[in-house]
């Protein structure tokens, strides 16, 4: 079992996680606006629990390639805003402080090479696709004559932007970074979810609203489904979560397999196959709901939540060939979103 006491901080050493921690004042509702976020690291052997920084409902962590900064969104000023700091806590920053493209912005990714941000700014009624660089600055949207667009990605070059355009019901489109060569990626497919590139750049993966998942190619010129009757979509905190969040499947960054969760006897449990599609194993047997699947850097293990402890779902590790779960936290709250720090 994983030590619950905060250690001293310290920059996470290969094969450290970092996560969000989220604990209710007022229930365990996770649109509840009176929660509380702390990002922690803890590494893949459940030791060295370390709190980082409690700001806001803190959340959707993540940590560019060189290890230099901690990013997360945090609601601290009453509206979502993009943060950074040190991985001490130190040295926070509001990159999103002027509200330049809108009151809220939120769920954002790094470029490859972390010199980049792409996010969802919202003016309380339209979100749209919007980029800057690392540090906050040059802050523009990527094609505002489109209106509501989000979930975006980059290539895995940085000089392009894959996104779901909810204006045409949620069907992928790709850009380059100023918005130009925009192409409709899954024209006679809508509810497309989650797209992400493979790291050699020549497939985008994405769910759709049926649970499956699929991949199409860059050019438009091919689509595959790759599951059938994987029913399996998003994430619900608790039966109060009405709206839930989308889980998408993760591919390692060896590019080989893919990660994702899906039904199994009414509950969600892990599953890899190989990113063909072919090869698919059920990882995971447990007996309450697993989610959030994100490969560790070197493609050998994978990190999960599952709702243990009074529902309340906490971090698991387990080797990417199967094996034994490893529970990692044992926290009285819940933990949400994680990404392994290099």
């Amino acid at each position: 079992m994983a030590a619950t006491q905060p250690a001293a901080a310290s920059q996470p050493q290969p094969g450290t996680i970092v996560f969000s921690y989220i604990t209710y004042s007022g229930g365990t509702s996770h649109k509840d606006t009176t929660s509380q976020g702390s990002i922690y690291s803890v590494r893949g052997d459940g030791t060295g629990l370390t709190k980082i920084i409690e700001i806001g409902c803190a959340n959707n962590p993540k940590v560019p390639p060189d290890g230099q900064w901690l990013y997360f969104q945090s609601n601290k000023t009453g509206n979502w805003h993009i943060y950074r700091c040190h991985l001490d806590g130190s040295g926070l920053v509001d990159l999103t402080a002027g509200e330049e493209l809108g009151k809220d912005s939120f769920g954002f990714d790094l470029s490859p090479d972390g010199q980049m941000i792409v996010f969802t700014a919202s003016d309380g009624k339209v979100s749209r696709v919007a980029t800057m660089t690392a540090d906050g600055t040059n802050q523009r949207l990527l094609a505002s004559e489109l209106g509501y667009c989000y979930m975006a990605s980059f290539s895995p070059d940085g000089k392009r932007i894959v996104f779901a355009h909810t204006a045409e019901d949620y069907r992928l489109k790709l850009a380059n970074l100023d918005g130009s060569n925009m192409i409709s990626l899954t024209p006679d497919l809508k509810e497309c979810f989650a797209p992400q590139f493979t790291p050699d750049g020549q497939w985008i993966y994405f769910i759709r609203r049926d649970g499956d998942i699929y991949r199409a190619s860059p050019d438009a010129k091919r689509l595959e489904r790759l599951t059938q009757g994987n029913g399996y979509v998003e994430l619900h905190m608790n039966a109060e979560d009405e709206h839930g969040s989308t889980d998408a499947p993760r591919i390692s960054p060896d590019g080989r397999r893919i990660a994702f969760c899906g039904m199994d006897k009414g509950l969600s449990q892990l599953r890899v196959m190989n990113i063909d599609g072919t090869g698919l194993r059920q990882l995971t047997n447990l007996p309450d709901r697993c989610g959030r699947v994100r490969w560790s850097l070197d493609s050998r293990r994978i990190s999960f939540i599952s709702f243990v402890c009074d529902s309340q779902p906490q971090l698991f590790v387990i080797d990417a060939d199967g094996g034994q779960p490893r529970r990692i936290t044992d926290l009285p709250g819940a933990v949400y979103l994680m990404e392994w720090a290099p």
